[in-house]
């Protein structure tokens, strides 16, 4: 007997078929406040699949902060403003449109009427001040609580009515509109409750994700329909969302969005070149073979030039202790860490050239700071460079007191054989050949390293949580305003990967460099600002608390069939997912 198919897996089964008809979708009356896409109209229907290497972490943008939870948050989480990818410019979000003060301090957002929620429930001011009343709540540490203070002072937001809301910084913050654009309003009507019994870090969590889908409510474009850890994810377009194109029609045009889950980026990139998913993030040593299926599975592969994105290797310096008494690091291992000329010598013995060749395949350059070539804004390009110098690593070595063996082998001044583990994320191939090629550099200078390859977020809980490591490979998103670096270059950041949470500064350079990002915050002069950073980038080039390796161009592949598609300069090239649609016959 034939058995039944539903029409979400119908839709699943053949989304990359043209013929995908619409689905019928809840109609509910549009807000007063709609925005108007300035796109092409479009026509509903249709199923946008891509894949992911791993897995969320959580839905809870206050427990985030990995980019893959952070991006699938995104999908169902609105803020007051929106970021335009392709113009850099800040526009209306869940606010129709600010007034800024004479003070330059003062921000007074006015709310869209008739925005609701994706459960259907009312949207209002409160729900903005409840989200900064959690952001602040020293109950629930996050990274945003740091990110929207100026010296440790939060911002405060106050009601005006219920759908105006005020906030007050304490002094000037260049940034402000586009930090309040990054902050996902949250819905007090549904996590209220966690909040004031002391559970909100623990809502939204996977296994609710998983089993309460419904329980996810959000503004944004889509809202989670189902999640199955290891297979998929299905966000399903949201009937209430608060955009439409020219003709009336509300936003999203695609029915569903489906994630496939995959054990790593080999695997993702697969399901693009054999036709299985829409767009896909390629990296250079793909870009070849990929090409060759354009024609057959109807795709183009777009290439960006250098991207945003920063890969480096660094020392674990925390000089704390584990709650047995154990210290993070072992003591002869954190004096190598913390000299600067260990430092300088690691990077001076790097062949980056040889990985843009070996592991890039001349698809990108050296990397010599925290910003590459393609954030023109803010890059810049007078920072310290260590070109590939074994001897001079070797000299460097040699003044700080190492010496090597008969052996072949490196000792410190008290004998300890200079040995190390690097781990890094196992799903992304293109750091396991870095740390390879690595590994054999450092082998030419005596070193011995040890190569460590776990899942991303074990790594991630060793280096934010337990300190449990000696150096690690990673990279970090970069392209927007150096204050997104808060957490990053600021000694009491939390994504201050070499030593983090400082309660004081532990060297006078990064005291340095903590002024000098306070000071770039509190003036809207952006050449003033740019010098401030300017001097950042140097001062992290000159130390090497994070030893940069190279920088890759960007390319992404996406399916012909999508109209609408705007390519920005940086970020997701599917940034604008909500306006996309593709061409179907009913």
């Amino acid at each position: 007997m034939p058995r039944l198919v539903s029409p979400l897996l119908f839709l699943l089964l053949f989304s990359s078929c043209t013929k995908t008809p619409p689905v019928a979708r809840e109609n509910p009356p549009l807000p007063d406040g709609i925005d108007t896409a300035r796109v092409e109209p479009g026509r509903r229907g249709g199923v946008f699949i891509q894949s992911v290497p791993g897995e969320p972490s959580t839905f809870n943008p206050l427990v985030s902060e990995d980019a893959t939870s952070g991006g699938f948050i995104g999908l169902f989480l609105d803020s007051l403003t929106r970021y335009n990818a392709v113009t850099q410019e800040i526009e209306p979000g869940l606010a129709a449109r600010w007034e800024i003060g004479k003070d330059n301090r003062t921000f007074t957002f006015f709310i869209r009427p008739g925005i609701r929620w994706s459960d259907g429930a009312p949207f209002s001011a409160d729900d903005v001040l409840f989200t900064f009343q959690a952001i602040y709540d020293p109950r629930y540490p996050n990274r945003s609580a740091f990110d929207l203070s100026i010296d440790g002072k939060p911002f405060l937001v106050e009601k005006v009515d219920n759908l105006t809301v005020r906030i007050r910084t304490a002094e000037i913050f260049a940034p402000f509109l586009e930090y309040v654009g990054g902050v996902g309003i949250l819905p007090k009507h549904r996590l209220g409750t966690a909040f004031q019994d002391g559970t909100l870090q623990k809502a939204w969590n996977v296994r609710a994700a998983q089993y309460e889908p419904q329980t996810l409510v959000g503004t944004g474009a889509f809202r989670l329909r189902s999640y199955q850890p290891a297979e998929r994810i299905v966000f399903e377009a949201n009937p209430h969302y608060w955009r439409a194109d020219s003709a009336g029609v509300r936003l999203p045009y695609v029915d569903f969005l489906v994630t496939k889950l995959v054990k790593d980026i080999n695997a993702s990139t697969l399901a693009f070149a054999t036709g299985q998913t829409d767009a896909e993030g390629l990296s250079p040593d793909n870009v070849a073979w990929i090409e060759r299926f354009a024609k057959r599975y109807d795709f183009l592969v777009h290439n960006r030039g250098p991207s945003p994105n920063t890969g480096f290797i660094w020392f674990n310096q925390n000089p704390g202790k584990d709650v047995s008494g154990k210290p993070f690091v072992q003591p002869h291992k954190l004096a190598w860490f913390t000299d600067r000329r260990f430092r300088q010598a690691i990077s001076s013995g790097i062949d980056r050239e040889g990985i843009v060749r070996g592991v890039l395949f001349g698809r990108g350059q050296p990397l010599w700071g925290p910003e590459t070539p393609a954030n023109k804004k803010w890059y810049n390009p007078n920072v310290t460079q260590y070109p590939y110098n074994p001897a001079r690593a070797r000299a460097l070595l040699t003044e700080a007191g190492f010496r090597l063996g008969e052996d072949g082998r490196l000792h410190d001044a008290k004998g300890n054989l200079v040995e190390f583990t690097l781990n890094s994320n196992q799903e992304n191939q293109l750091r396991v050949n870095m740390a390879t090629v690595f590994k054999e550099n450092m082998r030419e200078l005596g070193i011995t390293v040890n190569l460590a390859f776990l899942d991303f977020g074990t790594f991630v809980g060793k280096i934010q949580d337990s300190f449990d490591y000696e150096a690690g490979l990673l990279g970090l998103t970069g392209g927007g305003d150096p204050a997104g670096g808060m957490s990053v270059f600021s000694s009491k950041g939390r994504l201050h990967q070499w030593h983090p949470n400082q309660k004081t500064p532990a060297t006078p350079w990064e005291a340095r460099i903590d002024q000098l990002m306070s000071d770039q915050l509190h003036t809207l002069d952006y050449p003033t600002r740019k010098k401030y950073f300017d001097e950042v980038q140097k001062i992290m080039s000159d130390e090497t608390p994070y030893i940069y390796l190279v920088t890759a161009n960007a390319y992404v592949g996406l399916k012909d069939r999508w109209k609408n598609i705007q390519i920005p300069p940086l970020g997701s090239l599917v940034w604008n997912l909500d306006e996309l649609w593709t061409v179907f016959t009913p």
